[in-house]
Formats: C-alpha cells, sequence, structure tokens
C-alpha cells in the first residue's frame, strides 16, 4: 500500500510540475479583437498602397515610352496624310472641277402634305474639301429647315425629275442661308422613296 501512495504522490507532483512550466512559460493567445485591428491595418495598407504603386509605376512607363517617341521621330521623314483621292484630283483634266467635301445626313422620314411619307437620305457638297465647324454647330437647326421643307412638299411635287431638282436646288439653299455664306455646292440624293 505504501507502494501506491507513493506513486500517488509522484503522479500528483508530477501534476502539480506540469502545471508550473505551463504557468511559468505563460504563452500569448491573441484575443479576437487583437487579429480583428490587426486585419483591419493589413486591408488599410493594401488599400492604398496598390493603387499609389499602380500609379507611380505606370507614370514612369509613360515617361520613358515618350521619350523614345521623341528620339525615333528624328529619323523617320515627315508623313503628309491626303484625303482618299487626293492626288487623282490633280491629274484630272484642266476643265475638271475638284469634289469638295461630302456630309452625309442621316435618313429622313416625314409625313408628305396631302398623305404619304417620304423617306430620303440626302449628302451635301462642300465648296471646299473641308466641312466649316459653323456647320456642326447648327447641324441641329439645318435638319429641322430640311425636316420642314419636305413636310411641306406633295406627292404631286415629289412625282417626277424636275420636282426633285427643284427640292435639291431648295435644300441647298436652305443650308447656306442657314450658314450665312455659299458653302454648299450640291445636294445628292441616296435614297428617295414617296409613298
Amino acid at each position: 500500500m505504501a507502494d501506491e501512495e507513493q506513486e500517488t504522490e509522484e503522479q500528483e507532483n508530477g501534476e502539480a510540475q506540469e502545471g508550473k512550466s505551463d504557468s511559468g512559460k505563460k504563452r500569448f493567445v491573441p484575443s479576437r479583437k487583437v487579429l480583428l485591428i490587426a486585419l483591419g491595418v493589413v486591408v488599410v495598407v493594401a488599400a492604398i498602397g496598390t493603387p499609389l504603386a499602380f500609379f507611380l509605376l505606370r507614370d514612369s512607363e509613360e515617361t520613358e515610352i515618350t521619350d523614345l517617341d521623341k528620339d525615333a521621330a528624328k529619323d523617320e521623314p515627315e508623313t503628309i496624310l491626303y484625303i482618299e483621292g487626293f492626288d487623282d484630283l490633280k491629274d484630272g483634266s484642266e476643265n475638271e472641277q475638284p469634289l469638295g467635301a461630302f456630309y452625309p445626313f442621316e435618313t429622313f422620314i416625314v409625313n408628305l402634305d396631302g398623305g404619304g411619307y417620304l423617306r430620303c437620305q440626302l449628302h451635301a457638297e462642300f465648296v471646299k474639301r473641308d466641312i466649316p465647324n459653323r456647320f456642326f454647330a447648327k447641324l441641329i437647326i439645318i435638319r429641322d429647315s430640311i425636316i420642314s421643307t419636305l413636310s411641306n412638299k406633295s406627292r404631286e411635287d415629289l412625282a417626277d425629275k424636275t420636282g426633285r431638282d427643284n427640292l435639291k436646288s431648295e435644300l441647298k439653299m436652305i443650308i447656306n442661308s442657314e450658314l450665312r455664306r455659299e458653302e454648299v455646292e450640291a445636294v445628292y440624293f441616296n435614297q428617295f422613296v414617296v409613298q
């Protein structure tokens, strides 16, 4: 029995010593609050650092490319771009008049006076090879004037070639009056359907 008591005392002493060794070292176990704060700091640093690094690195790359392009341009001869068919106009006869710039209007669909409707698509040819900026500034007003003119026509007015030719010259006058100069050389129809 004494042996049993001695073993029990040794076990108790061993457990006591183990408890002392655990409490003597005192391991640090981070609490949930500390983990959340650390995670928040990491997220904030990543959220600020990633875009900042992106913009800083991107700007330095653009600077390098710009420097290279300036040097590359010195070696190449100057290139002049021409409108398609530009050289063809020089080769034409002396009596031939060069074409100006064309502006394609969106399709017009209007009700005609006296019933029916007109669907037409027209192009305006300008005197010069460039479309004037004031044309684009007045484009809405010009379209409105064209729609009003087209809707005042009847089927009979547009039935023959003479009526369509008169309409072309009338539309040319309308556009030029809005531009306050003779900018439009001619008006051409791409589509013309009367029903």
